[in-house]
This record gives structure tokens, C-alpha cells and sequence, in this order.
């Protein structure tokens, strides 16, 4: 007999518009500041969880992206030290994704694909060449 209360998949999928994909994609690049400040609010703590958790912090074109988020980065991480969230858009978030914490590994764009990989430092030294060779 099949369970239907015991399913491995009890999150329900968060779909993000293909520009957060864009900046999460090239977040390790080139600056995505200004990209990221047309995002909404809910798709910018979005992001920002994500590159937190898959990307170093050490790599200083990363460092430039998050630091203009600073209060927002601050309430994600009061989140993760189990503080209440009292941003409206954060409470959101945090029931939509289906957790105690904004869970990540749901988000999904286009017909449900997942987030790619981070590239890693060869594909961000041929990332860096091609925008190069484009100017």
C-alpha cells in the first residue's frame, strides 16, 4: 500500500524568473549588483541564501555582490540562528519553501529545472575571456 503521508519530496517547488537564474549563473563572474537591485524582494533573499551557501565568501568578486545586501544578509542569518523572521517578505518565504529556514534546494526555473552548479574557477576564467573578447 502506498503512503501518501510519507513522501521524500514535502517541499513544494519555488519557481524564480530567469534573471535570478542569469546572476546566480554569472554571481561568481562579474559584478551583479545593479542586476540584483531590480530583483523582487522575495527572488533577492532568495538568491542571497543561495549564494551564501554555494559560494565562497573568500572569492572577492562574491564579497562585492553580497556586501551591498548587508541588512538583508544579517536577516537571513538571524533566521539561521533560529531568531523570528519579522520582514513580512522573509515569513513569506519561509512557509512557501516549506521549512523552518528558506530551503534552497527546491528552487526551480523554467519547467522545473534546477539551479546549475556554480561554475567553477576554469569556467569563470573562460567566462571572464568571453566578456572580454565581447567588448
Amino acid at each position: 500500500m502506498y503512503d501518501n503521508n510519507n513522501t521524500e519530496q514535502s517541499t513544494k517547488n519555488i519557481h524564480v524568473s530567469n534573471e535570478f537564474v542569469d546572476i546566480y549563473t554569472n554571481f561568481n563572474v562579474i559584478t551583479q549588483v545593479e542586476k540584483m537591485k531590480q530583483l523582487t524582494k522575495k527572488e533577492l533573499y532568495l538568491l542571497l541564501t543561495v549564494c551564501l551557501d554555494k559560494f565562497s565568501d573568500e572569492d572577492p568578486v562574491v564579497k562585492h555582490n553580497l556586501l551591498t545586501f548587508k541588512e538583508e544578509i544579517m536577516s537571513i542569518f538571524d533566521i539561521q540562528d533560529d531568531k523570528d523572521a519579522t520582514d513580512p517578505v522573509l515569513i513569506d518565504l519561509i512557509s512557501e519553501s516549506g521549512d523552518k529556514y528558506i530551503e534552497t534546494d527546491n528552487i526551480v526555473y523554467n519547467d522545473d529545472q534546477k539551479l546549475p552548479d556554480p561554475l567553477t574557477k576554469d569556467e569563470v576564467r573562460d567566462a571572464k575571456i568571453n566578456i572580454i573578447n565581447e567588448d
